[in-house]
């Protein structure tokens, strides 16, 4: 019986982790200048980020939607000034999506809710403890 309130706790303390990441981020890009954007375009923005300028394929793939969907997303965030279409180098034929500089404030507010998160995570434990987490969560990382 511990097994499963082991598990149990461990999935209620990754619930109210993501729900102070989501709220943090929320909260963050809610004072910040995005109302022309959907919660669904900043996610694909925030995707576009940390695939570092993917090519519509490599976003179909991620995002799991269609090439032709994604292509009409593209075509929103770009008309919005948010996202431009860059030749690749490498083939001339292909097409990677940039964040230009009003989609790279997005970078900018996303690492300030990583940093406010550090900071809130970090206050309730002694340096020790936040040592055993860093390594806990790389570990986590690491093996998915």
């Amino acid at each position: 019986m511990s097994e499963f309130s082991g598990m149990d706790n461990l999935k209620t303390a990754i619930k109210n982790l993501s729900d102070l990441i989501e709220q943090s981020l929320y909260d963050t890009l809610n004072h910040a200048d995005f109302d022309d954007l959907t919660q669904k375009q900043l996610q694909y923005l925030r995707v576009i980020y940390r695939l570092r300028n993917p090519t519509i394929t490599e976003l179909s793939k991620e995002l799991r939607l269609t090439k032709p969907t994604v292509t009409v997303l593209a075509d929103k965030l770009v008309a919005k000034g948010y996202v431009k279409r860059v030749p690749s180098d490498k083939d001339r034929r292909s097409l990677h999506l940039h964040l230009n500089t009003k989609g790279a404030r997005l970078k900018r507010l996303q690492d300030t809710v990583h940093t406010r998160l550090t900071e809130k995570i970090s206050d309730g434990l002694d340096e020790s403890e936040t040592a055993i987490l860093a390594s806990l969560l790389g570990k986590i990382v690491k093996n998915s």
